[in-house]
């Protein structure tokens, strides 16, 4: 069967080339392609970032991890040939670790690929992450590789993560003595990103879009946005102060600039100032699939908070609130949705809530959306379900009150009963929440 490969040749223009058999020489550095049985050849120009990075190779053999001899590579224009020289039964018994000096950043979109073949049959893992960080990773795949076949692994339009050190990590277990694995391609391109493109991009066809802010124009919409202006202490024992546009020194709380709203959190004199904005707060919104495409900040005493309360907003919690997302830096990247009301809520320990580990929800952007129907209310995190909460039909505003308009919220507070539960660290100030869209859809 004819397959597809794609070659990076950065002096060539785009351009597909029909054919059968073709060999091809790029220039004096007489890089070789012996392509059979080509269908098409796609030459594409965008810069490999990879080429360009400089690479420390460290290699690592169970059971000690610290042995470098055995097994063995070699290197020779960007191609590894890897000997495994005893046999593993386990899935992670041999570790090479490709270390660069690679940034990426949270406002791009990457591609990535390797190509990958075994003289054996083997089981490979293939992970890009930020060195020094597990826990912060674009992929982690497991592949099992059959014997003499090449396995091409690619990842594309991966949403960017700020990461000073992209770093490869290949894990090889279950081979047989002397299995020798050849490892190429290695290719990690940067591409512009640009959110405004889907705007129908909604999980449900039956939607339609009814408001939204790209945050595209220079300047924070007063039409759509409007501030909450409060002392410390005003709610949960926060630290913060918010204030409309502008601290008393004229340094900016919120702004929208490069695509996107930014809530900043600094400390002037002895205050530490913040922004708290609302949406559509006279009318607010009754049902619909809401989210927002956000970048949190990071810091032991943050507490970031994309959520939505009744235009009707007296009398908490039996107005009822609903938390799309909440985050505290203390416990970095565990993002939590969140259902108040009289029978359901914070103070008597009965709320309906559900945390959930999201890889760089402070190093990228991800979107958080609430589903919410006259039937049921479900969030997701990059369209994966967080919370469910469905409507018990008995009328009783004690568990539902959520058939009136909702506004938007977002805010970034300071300190308060979670987000400083384990204390603060002013050394973190300033940060920033990004936010680079909100978007309400309603049934057609």
């Amino acid at each position: 069967m004819s397959t597809l490969k794609t070659i990076l040749l950065s002096w060539l223009c785009p351009l597909t080339i029909m054919a059968q058999s073709m060999n091809i020489y790029q220039g004096e550095q007489l890089t070789y392609y012996n392509i059979n049985e080509v269908d098409s050849i796609t030459f594409d120009n965008t810069h490999n970032l990879w080429l360009d990075a400089h690479t420390n190779i460290g290699f690592y053999y169970a059971p000690g991890w610290n042995q470098t001899a055995d097994p063995t590579y070699t290197e020779k224009n960007g191609a590894y040939t890897l000997t495994l020289k005893k046999s593993t039964s386990e899935q992670w018994q041999a570790q090479m670790y490709l270390v660069t000096d690679l940034h990426t950043d949270a406002h791009y979109n990457y591609n990535f690929r390797i190509k990958l073949r075994s003289s054996k049959a083997v089981t490979a893992t293939v992970k890009l992450y930020q060195d020094g960080y597990d826990n912060l990773y674009y992929f982690e795949e497991q592949l099992p590789l059959s014997a003499d076949e090449e396995y091409i692994f690619e990842r594309n339009d991966m949403p960017g993560l700020d990461m000073s050190r992209v770093s490869l990590v290949l894990d090889f277990g279950g081979n047989k003595v002397n299995t020798v694995v050849n490892i190429s391609g290695i290719t990690l391109t940067e591409t512009e990103y640009d959110s405004s493109q889907d705007l129908n991009s909604c999980l449900f066809p039956d939607y339609k879009l009814v408001w939204h802010d790209e945050f595209s124009t220079s300047g924070i919409s007063a039409v759509r946005w409007s501030y909450q202006k409060a002392d410390a202490g005003w709610v949960n024992n926060e630290l913060q102060t918010y204030v409309s546009g502008k601290s008393p020194k004229g340094t900016k709380v919120a702004e929208s600039s490069n695509g996107t709203l930014k809530i900043h959190v600094f400390k002037e004199g002895d205050k530490v100032y913040s922004a708290r904005m609302y949406g559509k707060k006279s009318t607010g919104f009754k049902y619909g699939y809401i989210e927002a495409r956000i970048k949190l900040p990071k810091g032991k005493g943050t507490w970031p908070a994309w959520w939505m309360f009744p235009v009707d907003s007296s009398n908490w919690p039996a107005c009822g609130e609903i938390d799309i997302m909440e985050e505290v830096g203390v416990d970095p990247n565990l993002v939590s949705s969140s259902f108040h009301c009289l029978a359901y809520n914070h103070v008597d320990h009965t709320q309906k809530t559900h945390e959930m580990y999201c890889v760089g929800a402070e190093e990228g952007f991800h979107v958080y959306a609430i589903e919410w129907t006259e039937d049921y209310m479900r969030t997701y995190v990059d369209g994966t379900e967080q919370l469910y909460l469905e409507n018990d039909h008995q009328n009783n505003i004690d568990t539902w009150p959520f058939n009136k308009p909702f506004f938007l919220i977002l805010n970034v507070a300071w300190g308060g009963d979670w987000g400083g539960y384990a204390g603060v660290d002013e050394s973190a100030l300033p940060v920033t929440m990004e936010v680079d869209y909100v978007r309400v859809w309603q049934k057609k």
